[in-house]
């Protein structure tokens, strides 16, 4: 094993830069930058598409760490010029303080069958989930390689990434494989060269976010004036999903104990319920497929009375959901 893959003191990140895409509309971003300044003591660049968006998260985040530096910067994932003046700030602003962490967190998801999408969907999707993680990978990766200090880089992928492929939302899932792979890539890459930048795939369960409504809206921004800005959109509520505030604590927990691949599940202390996701039965389901060279679709056959045919949302916690009647 690498020593980049060694077990991380998140003590040695306190009084640097987190910085973080994705980390307006208070989901899974959020909760890490608010983890990263309240937990860490560590200043935050939050970046995010809409300068009203990522302003109103760092203005609430400035009130509950008024002691550290928080930045907002408005930029698009899929420039690189973008994310290279969003360096350029992040530098003048935290003068002679290193970065302690970056995660490529930013991502959209339209939810619809292949057959039945939207071609223009699918390039969102792609460009700014896959080649948006690579842009960013490329910006600020050779900066974390300049520092002496360990630091970690993270991208968001999904448990989508690491299961089979299912009939919802093969857009997203597909972008999601991709981020698992060129993830794993990045890892082999710098192993040897630069073992004390952290690579780590993050690949979230049930995260209560608001990532379908802030996907739909950027998609409608897109024809709207330029003067036009986006509101934040507050997360959907889920009985048994995870808060970001919660998700960002086991995140954190897996950085520290060493792993790369950050599957967060739906169970305790992260939760306060016993109905996990199952991620590593569901993900064992796909390993099993491949030993035997075979796809199992029988899933894609069950009756409403079983329970929604689907590959992925099976778990006790969709079958919990649906006795308690709760279907977002």
């Amino acid at each position: 094993m690498s020593r980049q893959q060694e077990k991380f003191d998140l003590a040695e990140l306190e009084g640097r830069v987190a910085v973080i895409t994705g980390a307006g509309n208070f989901g899974i971003g959020w909760g890490l930058a608010k983890y990263a300044a309240l937990n860490l003591h560590m200043h935050v660049a939050l970046i995010d598409l809409h300068e009203a968006t990522v302003e109103q998260a760092a203005a609430d985040l400035r009130v509950m760490a008024p002691d550290l530096g928080i930045l907002a910067l408005a930029c698009d994932v899929t420039s690189s010029a973008d994310l290279s003046s969003a360096l350029e700030r992040i530098d003048v602003h935290f003068a002679g303080k290193g970065i302690g962490a970056v995660f490529a967190n930013a991502g959209v998801l339209f939810n619809n069958s292949i057959l039945k999408s939207d071609i223009e969907d699918w390039e969102t999707t792609l460009n700014v989930n896959v080649l948006g993680v690579v842009k960013t990978i490329k910006a600020f990766v050779p900066r974390l390689q300049a520092q002496a200090e360990k630091s970690i880089f993270c991208t968001t992928a999904s448990v989508g990434g690491l299961v089979r492929g299912d009939g919802g939302a093969a857009s997203y899932q597909a972008s999601k494989h991709a981020v698992v792979a060129l993830t794993e890539s990045l890892s082999f890459e710098i192993a040897r060269k630069s073992p004390q930048v952290h690579v780590r795939v993050l690949c979230p369960c049930i995260v209560s976010t608001s990532l379908m409504k802030s996907s739909q809206l950027n998609k409608s921004a897109k024809n709207a004036p330029a003067s036009t800005d986006v509101a934040s959109i507050k997360p959907n509520e889920m009985v048994l999903g995870m808060t970001p505030e919660r998700h960002a604590e086991q995140v954190f927990d897996l950085i520290a104990d060493g792993k790369f691949y950050l599957v967060t599940d739906n169970v305790r202390p992260y939760v306060d319920h016993d109905f996990p996701f199952d991620a590593m039965n569901i993900i064992a389901e796909r390993f099993d497929n491949l030993k035997e060279l075979q796809l199992d679709n029988a899933d894609a056959f069950k009756t409403p009375a079983e329970g929604y045919p689907s590959s992925i949302l099976k778990g006790p916690m969709f079958r919990a959901q649906t006795t308690i009647g709760n279907k977002d």
